[in-house]
């Protein structure tokens, strides 16, 4: 439950960083993707408590993994539109 919700809030801040700084086509999406290995990497490595409780390898990268990237499309577009397309 705790990587589901760490993966929204960075994804979030991905969307938002990816549309405040202008970022458009694969290189938001190049973003994106090294957003989500960081939160792999920080479950797997970086939290102990969440590492030590996952049985199965692959909940660390498939959780949360369509909301995470559905949020991070929907931010970006929404904040480039808002600050960049007036």
């Amino acid at each position: 439950r705790k990587m589901y919700y760490i993966r929204v809030v960075f994804a979030f801040l991905a969307g938002l960083i990816c549309g405040a700084l202008n970022i458009v086509g694969i290189l938001g999406l190049a973003i994106g993707i090294a957003v989500f290995i960081l939160t792999y990497l920080l479950f797997r490595y970086g939290i102990k408590s969440i590492s030590e409780s996952v049985k199965d390898p692959k909940k660390f990268y498939m959780t949360g993994i369509f909301s995470y990237f559905l949020i991070w499309f929907v931010i970006w577009v929404v904040f480039f539109d808002i600050l960049w397309m007036s």
